[in-house]
């Protein structure tokens, strides 16, 4: 699917501003993507950047949201350089708010972001995001450019079609680069999970995955149909933890058979009461797609899981 990146954030501040709040990761379902080789081919910025700053005016004007061209700019600059937003989160809340309440009243006539808050916020985003997908510095005066003439009602400077190519082009190089990330962290995760199967006390089933006892319980042991609660951390490879149901100090409850392939074949080796310790390749994880910020594509996961209780199926 072409521009899946770049048109999530062409509509982010009248589609999701709302969802501000960040989240947690999650333990969810990892789609199987089959990919392809590609060659990174460098896009011409200046073009990108006229076009995603006339397509970002555009698209939330079709949704009755007028954004301001200087807070966008200013957003995206600190988007790019991480600098600390300048907004807080009750603002972008309230804000929004006050967009769908005029909506709701009169959704004929356009809401002018007169503070700036959205226009900020959503600017923040996309130089934060293309900053983490490894997209060249932006033209901001090529943006700006973008932005007015779509403000104006001018005759853009690059037509449909060659606005398309232009952002598709960007697309192309993004997912290429992913794709390279993606193998480089592969190969890592591949070499750690051979010398960690050496280890001492680690057992590895026919699917790859592996795994040591922590604590070893009395329990029932869950099937793929049934409901589990349990406590859990997650790391990669190199110790970074990217999620902990400990620290939120309170364990999940889910449907075994609606997670990661890693977590449905493991705690059925488990009896309630243990805890285990699982080394999932990306292949049982989250793929070469990866997982939010934290979960790089191609990465092998750790998790440490203490099932606490099973809800049979009804």
């Amino acid at each position: 699917m072409k521009n899946v990146l770049i048109l999530t954030l062409l509509l982010f501040g009248a589609l999701t501003i709302f969802a501000a709040e960040e989240k947690e990761t999650e333990t969810v379902p990892a789609e199987n993507q089959e990919t392809t080789p590609q060659v990174i081919v460098k896009p011409d910025m200046k073009d990108f950047s006229y076009s995603l700053g006339y397509e970002m005016y555009t698209n939330n004007k079709k949704y009755k949201l007028v954004l301001s061209p200087e807070k966008i700019i200013e957003g995206i600059n600190d988007g790019y350089a991480n600098a600390e937003v300048k907004v807080k989160q009750d603002e972008v809340k309230a804000q929004h708010a006050a967009f769908m309440a005029h909506m709701q009243v009169d959704g004929e006539s356009d809401f002018t972001d007169e503070k700036g808050v959205l226009s900020y916020f959503t600017g923040y985003q996309v130089g934060k995001n293309f900053s983490a997908n490894g997209i060249d510095a932006l033209d901001k005066d090529e943006v700006l450019a973008g932005i007015n003439a779509a403000k104006e009602g001018k005759e853009p400077r690059l037509n449909e079609e060659q606005r398309k190519a232009a952002m598709e082009a960007v697309d192309e190089a993004v997912r290429a680069k992913a794709k390279a990330k993606a193998e480089a962290i592969k190969t890592a995760s591949k070499k750690f999970l051979e010398e960690n199967a050496k280890k001492e006390g680690v057992k590895t089933t026919p699917s790859g995955l592996q795994y040591t006892v922590i604590k070893e319980g009395e329990g029932a042991k869950p099937k793929a149909t049934d409901t589990v609660k349990v406590h859990y951390k997650g790391t990669l490879v190199d110790g970074k933890e990217f999620d902990s149901s400990y620290k939120r100090g309170e364990p999940i409850s889910f449907p075994l058979n609606g997670v990661i392939k890693g977590w449905t074949e493991g705690l059925q080796l488990m009896p309630v009461g243990s805890t285990y310790r699982f080394f999932i390749p990306s292949d049982l994880g989250y793929g070469d797609r990866g997982a939010g910020a934290d979960i790089p594509g191609g990465a092998a996961l750790i998790f440490d899981v203490e099932l606490i209780e099973i809800n049979p199926e009804k």
